[in-house]
């Protein structure tokens, strides 16, 4: 009897078993939640591969890019909210380029903290299944903290920037500033779909407000150009603007930026001109001093040699487009 009893109570035990999730059964997180790792305190990145390694890349970049999608969602309506019209009608949209990759590249930083949770290999097809998972709180936390850094860098540059006689180091030191707070809006737009409240840090300045002192110290810089050759000022005042910068005569300016392209012999082979040469800027104070110099090597190529001159023009253009701010601001240290 006892025996009996035994072996009935097996019976049910291993009828129970049967009913959970045996050995081959995929865990919940593959096809839905987490229950280990909730939504509320964890952002889930999921991968599938038939290689372990290749499931955990596509796990964590698919974490990116769940927080990527939600922070572009964020900033989209945010910026839609900023530009309606009293009428309730929206007046246009803009979310740059530039902007979504700040995000990913803030993104990618942030995805670092992240780790391995858990593993689960498919017995019929092979494939690994991954999941990644991140802390929201941890990464709040680094994230805030970096914030407060780019904060202290902000207050460093106003303060710098109030404090010199030396209009081109206001610049320079405002232009920091604006940098930090644009960096600063990027890490919170990612801390807002992060951190377990939803919330940011306030800022404690205007990023508008200083992008407009900015735009103010630059009206009161004039610089002027000097070239041996029309064709290069002309090219030379454009990267100016560009820049960002204003042009003025000799009376108006503070400074003057030299330009000065010298090139080799043109050479010709396999049928192609090639001309090469180093193109130098010199910025000169009115009292002579030079703020600092810059060049750049160069090289063109045409199969016919009177295209060489334009080529070479754009090329310069293009060069002073991408760098020439930076050059200048750098000659304010």
């Amino acid at each position: 009897m006892r025996l009996l009893s035994l072996m009935i109570l097996l019976g049910l035990l291993t009828a129970c078993a049967s009913t959970t999730e045996g050995p081959g059964s995929p865990p919940d997180w593959v096809s839905g939640n987490s229950s280990q790792f909730p939504n509320a305190q964890y952002l889930l990145g999921r991968g599938q591969a038939p290689l372990r390694d290749a499931a955990t890349d596509r796990a964590r970049a698919d974490l990116a890019k769940n927080i990527e999608v939600q922070v572009e969602a964020q900033s989209r309506d945010t910026v839609s909210a900023q530009r309606r019209t009293q009428d309730g009608e929206v007046s246009g949209e803009t979310f740059s380029e530039s902007a979504s990759r700040d995000i990913v590249t803030r993104t990618r930083q942030v995805i670092r903290g992240a780790r391995v949770s858990d593993t689960w290999q498919d017995p019929k097809s092979g494939d690994f299944h991954v999941l990644v998972t991140l802390n929201r709180a941890q990464a709040a936390r680094r994230l805030r903290d970096e914030i407060s850094q780019l904060d202290e860098h902000t207050r460093a540059a106003i303060e710098r920037a109030r404090q010199t006689d030396d209009l081109l180091q206001k610049i320079a030191a405002a232009q920091r500033a604006v940098d930090a707070q644009r960096q600063r809006n990027d890490l919170q737009r990612v801390l807002r779909v992060v951190a377990l409240s939803g919330q940011g840090v306030t800022p404690k300045w205007s990023l508008a407000e200083l992008q407009g002192e900015l735009r103010d110290l630059q009206s009161r810089l004039k610089i002027r150009v000097q070239a041996n050759d029309g064709a290069l000022a002309s090219v030379v005042a454009g990267g100016l603007t560009a820049a960002g910068f204003m042009t003025g005569s000799e009376e108006e300016a503070l400074y003057t930026l030299q330009a000065d392209f010298a090139g080799a012999p043109v050479e010709r082979r396999a049928g192609w001109y090639w001309l090469r040469g180093n193109l130098e800027l010199k910025l000169v104070d009115r009292g002579g001093n030079v703020r600092g110099t810059a060049s750049w090597p160069l090289k063109v190529s045409a199969q016919e040699k009177g295209l060489l001159p334009p080529r070479l023009l754009q090329l310069i253009g293009r060069t002073l487009e991408d760098e020439l701010r930076a050059v200048i601001l750098g000659f304010a240290r």
